[in-house]
């Protein structure tokens, strides 16, 4: 069953839209990060575990804001440092870790966003560097060598 929506809100959403239109960028890249989960649904899934961003903050310092964010998927842990570098972007760093007494996974890390995507390799430690990420949209992916990625829900950074 359809509910109605109220006449008073109906016009509020109206005013809204004519005083504060969202940027057609804005709904591209939303409509963009929505059919690309949709496409990667039968995907491995790298699962977000921890976002520094839930966290509640006291005081905060004058400098960049750092958002930590941690990943889990099947016998791994993705945790990545995103910073603020210039107007609109971040830098992404961060390590893939194994099982202990496993070796050091091989890969990439691939950061999407609406526009595309940017990528760095996991160096001999697991560790890897992502420059010029656009704020937005982001969806993290963990590609291994010889193995199917894992694939994060999109968040906003």
């Amino acid at each position: 069953m359809k509910q109605r929506i109220p006449a008073e809100l109906r016009r509020l959403r109206e005013l809204f839209q004519t005083q504060d239109p969202v940027p057609e960028r804005v709904l591209a890249g939303s409509y963009a990060a929505v059919a690309m989960r949709a496409a990667d649904r039968d995907r491995g899934e790298l699962k977000l575990v921890g976002d520094s961003a839930d966290e509640r903050v006291g005081v905060r310092t004058g400098g960049p804001q750092s958002r930590v964010l941690t990943f889990a998927m099947p016998g791994r842990v993705l945790e990545m440092d995103l910073v603020p570098t210039a107007s609109g972007l971040v830098r992404a760093s961060g390590l893939v870790l194994n099982r202990s007494g496993q070796a050091s996974p091989a890969g990439e890390v691939v950061l999407r966003h609406p526009a595309g995507e940017r990528s760095g390799e996991l160096d001999r430690h697991g560790a890897f560097q992502v420059s010029d990420v656009p704020r937005g949209p982001l969806s993290v992916v963990f590609r291994p060598e010889r193995a199917e990625p894992a694939i994060a829900d999109w968040l906003v950074c």
